[in-house]
């Protein structure tokens, strides 16, 4: 027959070892969140640097695109002969 005290210590020893297993699953959980936080850091830094290439990118195109429209309107314009 089991007596009382044993009984509250198999309990206790159970109730204690749920908790390390609630614990060890809370320790996974986190290296996970950290381990899925690094990695999004590293997307968001990949992004923010693709994002500047692109708008350099984009600067030079208008700045090209500029220098065209210029040389067309001087081109364009009308030449005044004089004549004497």
């Amino acid at each position: 027959m089991v007596r009382s005290s044993e009984h509250l210590h198999s309990s206790a020893q159970t109730e204690a070892a749920g908790m390390n297993l609630q614990t060890d699953e809370a320790k996974a959980m986190a290296v996970e969140i950290k381990a899925d936080n690094a990695a999004l850091e590293d997307a968001y830094q990949s992004a923010e640097a693709q994002a500047e290439k692109t708008t350099e990118q984009a600067n030079q195109m208008a700045q090209a695109t500029q220098d065209v429209l210029e040389e067309l309107q001087e081109t364009r314009a009308p030449r005044r002969r004089w004549r004497r």
